[in-house]
């Protein structure tokens, strides 16, 4: 089962991109923290391009309070406004967090929100990048930085 595991990595990792061009993909794992809150998150993003220059990214995290748990899922669409080795862009969605205390009456909250917000893609090497991302949420009233690890698929 690893040596399976072990291929599929390699040619996961073996493909190049050169842009945000139709039918590409992208993966993400990434590190979110919330300024109101303060929860620390792991993040785990998609990417797909309908169009050019235009993709859909839908994303869950797990965040980590120190009692209960909390959850978000995101899906916004993006816009990138160049391309290259540093490809910016702006980012507006809908964002879905849910908050379960632990000893306490509130119980649970959750909030509906709209993402707006922007954020680049920094190539390293072909397969490979860095995400950083800055986003606000109204609904929740607050503000996410966000930085993954990008795995460009194909």
């Amino acid at each position: 089962m690893n040596k399976i595991l072990i291929v599929f990595a390699f040619l996961l990792l073996s493909f190049s991109s050169y842009g945000q061009y139709k039918e590409q993909f992208r993966a993400m794992h990434g590190y979110e923290m919330g300024v109101d809150k303060g929860f620390f998150g792991i993040n785990f993003t998609g990417e797909y391009f309908p169009l050019n220059y235009f993709s859909i990214a839908p994303s869950f995290t797990f965040f980590t309070p120190a009692t209960g748990n909390a959850r978000a899922f995101d899906l916004n669409a993006r816009y990138y406004l160049t391309e290259k080795e540093s490809q910016w862009y702006v980012t507006s969605g809908y964002g879905h967090y849910t908050r379960a205390f632990e000893f306490n009456p509130i119980g649970r909250e959750s909030f509906n929100s709209l993402n707006l917000g922007g954020g680049g893609m920094i190539k390293f090497i072909d397969e490979i990048g860095i995400n950083p991302e800055i986003r606000y949420q109204l609904g929740r009233n607050d503000l996410l930085f966000k930085v993954s690890i990008v795995y460009f698929v194909n």
